[in-house]
């Protein structure tokens, strides 16, 4: 009486395991699929058993972006490839990351090659990333085979805006004349002709005069740096050909006026830590950080890497510490005297 009964147990969990065993089969048929990366420029060149993808992610960017460079090669098994060494062709970028994983075999008898880069511009402007090459030949064969990619141009646009003013320093507030000292034998004579109130009289008026001399030399941060611009351009560096003295100087007014107004230590402190810095500080707005940014890495360039720049990126130089003083600038004196 009991056998029909275990015989439809049997056929429900031979039935489950077979459900369990279809569902399984299915899952590795269907493995979750990895999101591509997307990449503006996609150049491909193919060349008998070689494939060689260049990839970049924008073909504009600003200042402050990063640019993604990829090299992908696709290669027969029976090939060695040789890529382009480590920063090749990129002289012209600062390299802030940078990825080669080993060889991998993408499908059957296919293997890829990869090697990645994060690039950082230091100036605006056109960038060209040279043709580059990749060689490869068959194993065991000394005959050697290339693939040449195209030219890529990069736009890097500035964060200034495209229309400055001109090279020159405009409603600057002439100096204040200190007053004329007092010469000893004045002293003397009052010393000796005047007693009592006379000679409080005397002590009152010195004390007016020197507040007004202390005043004086307590100007506004800005009034003293667009003064030393104004003193700079009369200078001529330029025209001289004395760039990294211009760009010195430049860099020191800008320097000097920080301290002065925001009371941060940025003559003493090296590009980097100034920077640090200023990365936590609620002094400045983001746009100014990146200002300045901009600003002081392209000024170490001329003093430290040789780097030669032209007409149109001293303009941006010289135009770029003036809108950073102009924006900020405040009408009170400022309580630190110029150093």
């Amino acid at each position: 009486m009991k056998h029909p009964q275990i015989y439809k147990i049997l056929y429900l969990a031979t039935l489950f395991f077979l459900l369990t065993l279809s569902g399984t089969g299915c899952n590795k048929e269907k493995a979750p699929e990895t999101p591509t990366e997307a990449f503006e420029i996609e150049k491909v060149y193919e060349r008998g058993p070689v494939t060689f993808i260049l990839k970049a992610s924008r073909q504009e960017i600003t200042i402050a972006d990063r640019l993604r460079l990829s090299l992908e090669v696709r290669a027969r098994e029976e090939y060695e490839v040789s890529l382009p060494e480590f920063g090749e062709k990129l002289e012209q970028f600062g390299i802030t990351d940078y990825h080669a994983p080993p060889p991998q075999l993408i499908k059957e008898g296919m293997v890829q090659l990869k090697k990645s880069y994060e690039l950082e511009p230091f100036l605006s402007g056109k960038y060209k990333i040279p043709p580059m090459k990749v060689v490869f030949w068959k194993k065991g064969e000394d005959k050697r085979h290339k693939i040449e990619s195209e030219e890529l141009t990069i736009q890097v646009k500035s964060l200034l805006p495209d229309k400055m003013a001109d090279l020159a320093i405009k409603e600057i507030v002439p100096p204040v004349a200190l007053p004329e000292p007092l010469r000893w034998w004045i002293f003397g004579l009052i010393a000796v002709g005047v007693l009592g109130a006379g000679g409080t009289a005397a002590f009152l008026l010195l004390r007016r005069r020197g507040a007004k001399a202390e005043a004086a030399l307590r100007r506004a941060a800005h009034e003293i740096a667009y003064e030393e611009l104004e003193a700079l351009l009369k200078e001529k560096l330029v025209e001289k050909g004395m760039l990294k003295t211009f760009y010195l100087r430049l860099s020191n007014i800008l320097r000097h006026y920080i301290e002065n107004r925001f009371a941060l230590r940025a003559p003493e402190r090296t590009t980097e830590e100034f920077l640090a810095e200023i990365r936590t500080t609620e002094a400045l707005v983001s746009s100014h950080k990146e200002l300045l940014k901009a600003f002081l890495s392209h000024c170490d360039l001329v003093k430290f890497a040789e780097h030669h720049p032209t007409n149109d990126e001293i303009q941006k130089t010289f135009d770029a510490c003036k809108q950073f003083i102009v924006e900020t600038e405040i009408r009170e004196p400022a309580t630190v005297a110029p150093s």
